[in-house]
């Protein structure tokens, strides 16, 4: 059916005002769903028709095919046990490195190649997205507390360089995590309940018509915490609404909204990291117990965020036009023991991609075009925090910060023959970094980074089943106002707190990278080599107690190399019964950080554990599922760059366990650090850390959390 030309533009002027930006993937035809065993199945996707629910899940597969470089596929549906935070959905994943910081409301340290490795919280160097539409501010940082795995239905990652499709210009690629919809998903509640009086609730409802569907998730999630001073509470509605305007436009508009609160227990001597884990600062008698005393400083962080965000998808034949609008607000005070940071920012973003298929140049082209546009207005007052109290004093510093980006990107995907295709892609970027100082003129500066992202890479299919891979490509970074804007307060003196501003280069990196995602027989495998050249890698150093740091370009380079490896082995099947299935699998992450040059030369960068191995042995039964596992921080860990302190190897031994009662009810039981391991699990990085000085996040004790899903 065709559509008036009036009413398309009344469509496409729809989805222009309603919201949201960045693309997805290509568009689809009906092909059969393949069973999750299959590692990399040989789909071909290209209609000429619009799909309403797009990317389906072998759309998503299809499109990671075509990367020449490390992604992962994470079906959250294919979770056998709980899915409450991004530690169950990436936590067991090759080329992510999680490690709980905070604890409270999900909020991990999330690493991928080094990227934004020196964050406390991290806060930058990977493309967060919602449903290829960026969640990141301008400026390119992020409340990683934002994402919520459990109204989502698959998470597509694209690890390091291979994020261009999304406009990523970062180190550590993107994570896009796609929504549920009314096509896929089921009215159903959930209950959970677990140590630390964790509780978790959500509900969704789901539906469709002929030309339409829905969902809507509402959760909320709330913990006593397991160290002292470390209550949390999340409350979240997200949904969205699909309808087929026609035979070739589609159109989605998604809705969120997030309140997320959490006590900020803050680290400790190692010392008393060993002594006892649940410890604070202010437990003790020592001068430093009452100089950081953390139930008096009362460190925190409240949040809230509103977003609307709509997908239009038009198909043309053989093209394809996605136009995608967001608009968000957030609203986040983040109150460290010594100063409160009060930020308000409106964010908006545009995407136009166009993707195209035919024999352009070669005899079989993929073509995709994209300009993406977002800006930022944020407003930060930067107020000294009364030690007696927690209360804010004098605000210090209050500046307006306006962040933009346009980011042009063109990629050509040729089938060289029936085994090779050859990928050429370049993005072109503009960032401008912009700060005004709203109560004198002493603080203020105008930053404008240009750079050129090129990637060349060959992708050889042996077979179906098995593809190899290579690629060079380049990214740039520009830096986030958490590092242009440097804070100095003393836990002495509040009264002379101050800003300074710091004149920062754009980080850069050249990667090399090849690899193989594939299945022989009863064996899967994803694994990927990599070397990173970083040129002026953004360096921030905490001094002191933790809290006032720099961040400064490292200018002598710095090498990021690594291996990122997966094998999933099928043991046995029909071991005790009739359709049961004993597997393995086996995830080991070797990163080797280093200086190349200057003052650190030869050491290694603070940050990440050099090696990580897990290993779980799962057996499924019909609707029973058990799996025991083991996660191994297999060496000490430099927590400075000066390599002068350690964060202690460990071994925390988990398990899940899931039963499938009915087509309805499902019961399961999730059990973390069951030998109840004495561990750290992250720190602050410094240049160079001295043994009294509070630096280290004990881990989590033996947890449990049990849930029950119902589904309609």
């Amino acid at each position: 059916m065709l559509i008036k030309p009036s009413y398309l533009t009344l469509c496409l002027t729809t989805a222009l005002l309603s919201s949201s930006l960045l693309a997805n993937e290509v568009p689809n035809q009906a092909v059969n769903d393949a069973s999750s065993k299959d590692a990399d199945e040989h789909i071909e996707v290209w209609a000429q028709k619009a799909q309403r629910a797009f990317p389906t899940r072998n759309e998503a597969k299809a499109e990671l095919k075509k990367v020449a470089g490390g992604t992962n596929l994470i079906d959250i549906s294919k979770l056998p046990a709980r899915q409450a935070t991004l530690q169950d959905a990436l936590g067991f994943e090759p080329g992510i490195i999680m490690q709980s910081f905070f604890g409270g409301n999900d909020q991990p340290r999330l690493n991928i190649r080094g990227s934004g490795l020196q964050g406390n919280p991290v806060n930058r160097g990977v493309e967060l997205l919602y449903d290829g539409m960026a969640l990141n501010q301008a400026d390119g940082s992020f409340i990683i507390g934002f994402l919520d795995p459990k109204a989502a239905e698959m998470i597509t990652v694209y690890r390091g360089a291979n994020g261009l499709r999304y406009g990523a210009t970062t180190l550590g690629g993107a994570i896009n995590m796609i929504s549920k919809n009314g096509t896929t998903a089921s009215p159903s509640v959930r209950l959970e309940y677990g140590s630390d009086n964790r509780l978790g609730a959500s509900a969704q409802l789901a539906g469709e018509g002929k030309n339409y569907d829905y969902y809507v998730n509402v959760a909320t999630d709330s913990a006593d915490g397991y160290r002292h001073f470390s209550e949390s509470e999340r409350s979240s509605v997200s949904g969205n609404i699909g309808v087929d305007i026609s035979d070739t436009i589609s159109n989605r508009t998604f809705l969120q909204w997030s309140d997320s609160y959490f006590q900020i227990p803050f680290v400790v001597p190692k010392a008393r990291a060993l002594e006892n884990p649940k410890l604070i600062m202010g437990d003790g008698d020592t001068p430093l117990d009452n100089l950081l005393n953390v139930y008096n400083r009362k460190p925190h962080r409240d949040s809230q965020i509103n977003r609307i965000a709509n997908k239009t998808r038009l198909s043309q034949g053989n093209i394809v036009h996605e136009i995608n609008v967001v608009y968000q607000q957030v609203d986040d005070v983040f109150a460290d023991p010594l100063k409160h940071n009060v930020t308000e920012s409106k964010d908006v973003a545009f995407e136009y991609a166009l993707s195209a298929q035919g024999d352009y140049i070669s005899d079989n082209d993929e073509l995709f075009l994209s300009l993406t546009a977002n800006k930022s207005d944020m407003s930060r007052a930067y107020v000294a925090t009364n030690p007696a109290d927690g209360s804010m004093l004098q605000t210090f510093g209050d500046l307006d910060l306006d962040a933009s980006n346009i980011i042009l990107a063109a990629q050509w995907q040729a089938q060289l023959n029936k085994n090779w295709q050859l990928v050429t892609a370049a993005q072109f970027v503009r960032s401008n970094r912009d700060i005004s100082d709203k109560i004198g003129s002493t603080h203020n500066q105008d930053n404008s980074y240009d750079s050129v992202n090129p990637k060349l890479g060959l992708i050889y299919h042996a077979s179906d089943d098995i593809r190899f891979f290579a690629n060079i490509s380049s990214t740039s970074e520009a830096p986030t106002y958490w590092e242009l804007v440097s804070t100095s307060v003393s836990p002495k003196n509040p009264a002379m707190a101050q800003i300074s501003l710091n004149d920062l280069d754009s980080q850069d990196s050249a990667t090399l990278e090849i690899g193989s995602v594939g299945r022989i027989n009863q064996t899967q495998w994803n694994v990927a080599l990599y070397r990173s050249d970083v040129d002026d890698e953004l360096i921030s150093i905490v001094s002191d107690f933790a809290v006032n740091g720099q961040t400064n370009n490292y200018e002598e380079g710095t090498i990021h190399q690594g291996l990122e490896l997966e094998i999933v082995q099928d043991i046995s099947e029909d071991l005790f019964s009739n359709g049961d299935n004993l597997s393995t699998k086996l995830v080991y992450n070797y990163s080797d950080f280093y200086f190349d040059g200057g003052k650190y030369d030869g050491n290694q960068l603070a940050g990440i554990p050099e090696h990580t191995a897990q290993l779980a042995l799962r057996y499924q039964n019909g609707g029973f599922y058990i799996a025991p596992s083991v996660k191994w921080q297999i060496d000490d860990t430099p927590i400075d760059h000066s390599n002068n302190q350690f964060q202690d190897s460990y071994t925390l031994l988990s398990l899940q366990m899931a039963y499938q009662v009915n087509k309805q009810l499902k019961v399961y039981f999730d059990g973390q650090n069951l030998t109840d391991e004495v561990y750290q699990t992250s720190y602050v990085i410094r240049g160079f850390s001295a043994i009294q000085q509070p630096s280290f996040l004990p881990g989590f004790g033996a947890s449990y959390s049990v849930g029950v899903n119902y589904t309609f």
